[in-house]
């Protein structure tokens, strides 16, 4: 990588999606906090049925245009007393989240060692800065964090808690919803792995490839959702049946990693250029009151303008691209119109030419989620799923990276989950022969 950086690289592109985006006309703007009005952006019905915030509480099992948005606290607190006083709380415009995951792994074959035990700690705070301090309707402030504690972390990645004991501040931004809720500019500390090439039926797996797909949004050894750049994006919904995404990001490795506990806060430290991604998506069934069961399809593509080493023989690169096509659709629905219960199939292709710098410049993921498969069972889901990766041919002798996952989501109250995983890994680290069989639990519960 470069010593040194022109540093004029970052400001046209964010002059550019300022222009495009924050040029639209205020018009009339939602109240950070209050649920998406209709007309406007995605429905609230929409929401529900893909289930884009299906643990309002948590801070890691939402969506990002759920963070700023009034849930029942009655039905995510783990007392009463919390319930309350956090209620209370979102009347004036602050709403805080919190959750607590541990895991337990244990598996036999390729580099499994010893059961490895993980636990995250995850904080968030929203602001709703119009109630607070009288700003224009829409501004929202949102800050998160998280700690990580693992024993004895296996050379490849099987849960979210796949993480170095550390703590790490993440994400800090401003956020200004405009047009009923249609159009949502974000400015700060961004997480682009929450808004880009990802769909909301992944938050039922913990495996990290079906949670990010094979973008290197948090490539190891990048620890999984601390990666996080400055930047601006802007999300526009129109006629609530198309969305168009588009972002500029540092792309700063150091902030990468989360080093300095998440306050690498430099944009350029030796990197070029920056980070920008765009997305184009087509939500049938989003429309108010339509019958039809909900999908998304979505196309979009990312470059990087670092330089970025060689694989094997091959001499470094300046500049990296790539390319995704995604999708998920409810098959069938149990219940009534707008009812997220039902089997939901999905599907992710990711593509980066550059075969001598990008370790799996082809791969794709796809599965089922069934979620309240039974009345008896409605919040529990139920998922398999499957991806395989190939592996660039510049490194000689390696294979391609296969894995299935299965999980089981039982949820016992609004505040506490376990979810049951059992994984087989093929070919790990792209060695012939080396599988691996996992299996473990994941206790979740949301504070």
């Amino acid at each position: 990588m470069r010593e040194s950086l022109p540093r004029r690289g970052f400001l046209p592109h964010a002059f550019l999606v300022a222009v495009l985006l924050a040029g639209i006309p205020a018009g009339a703007c939602r109240a950070a906090g209050e649920l998406y009005p209709e007309p406007g952006g995605m429905s609230a019905d929409y929401r529900a049925e893909t289930r884009r915030c299906p643990r309002p509480a948590d801070p890691r099992r939402n969506m990002m245009d759920c963070r700023l948005d009034w849930f029942d606290a009655a039905l995510t607190a783990v007392t009463e007393f919390w319930a309350n006083a956090r209620e209370e709380m979102q009347l004036v415009g602050v709403t805080p989240r919190a959750s607590l995951y541990g895991s337990f792994f244990a598996g036999a074959g390729g580099p499994v060692g010893d059961p490895m035990v993980g636990g995250t700690l995850s904080l968030s705070l929203a602001l709703d800065i119009g109630k607070l301090a009288g700003a224009p309707k829409g501004l929202g402030f949102y800050v998160a964090g998280l700690g990580a504690w693992s024993r004895e972390p296996w050379p490849f990645p099987v849960s979210v808690n796949y993480n170095s004991t550390n703590v790490w501040l993440t994400e800090v931004y401003v956020q200004q919803a405009l047009l009923d809720g249609a159009l949502t500019l974000a400015a700060g500390r961004l997480q682009p792995a929450m808004t880009f090439a990802f769909l909301p039926v992944m938050l039922n797996h913990i495996g990290p490839m079906l949670m990010s797909g094979w973008l290197a949004f948090d490539e190891p050894p990048y620890p999984p959702g601390v990666a996080a750049q400055w930047g601006v994006q802007g999300v526009w919904t129109i006629a609530h049946q198309f969305q168009l995404s588009a972002g500029v990001y540092g792309n700063n490795p150091y902030a990468a990693r989360g080093e300095l506990h998440g306050f690498a806060w430099q944009l350029w430290q030796g990197n070029q250029g920056v980070y920008t991604m765009g997305q184009a998506a087509w939500l049938p069934g989003a429309k108010p009151g339509a019958d039809e069961l909900p999908g998304l399809v979505a196309i979009g593509g990312w470059y990087d303008g670092n330089e970025f080493p060689g694989l094997g023989t091959s001499p470094g690169a300046s500049g990296n691209y790539g390319f995704y096509l995604q999708g998920q659709q409810m098959l069938f629905r149990h219940g009534e119109p707008g009812s997220p219960r039902g089997l939901t199939a999905w599907a992710q292709v990711t593509w980066s030419p550059r075969v001598d710098t990008n370790l799996t410049p082809l791969g794709g993921i796809a599965g089922l989620s069934w979620h309240g498969f039974t009345a008896a069972r409605a919040s529990d889901t139920i998922s398999l799923a499957g991806y395989a990766g190939r592996y660039s041919p510049s490194l000689s002798g390696s294979r391609g990276l296969q894995g299935i996952e299965a999980t089981y989501d039982l949820v016992l109250t609004g505040a506490f989950s376990v979810l049951v995983d059992l994984q087989g890994v093929f070919n790990v680290n792209g060695v012939a022969g080396a599988d691996a069989f996992i299996g473990g639990l994941q206790l979740a519960l949301s504070l």
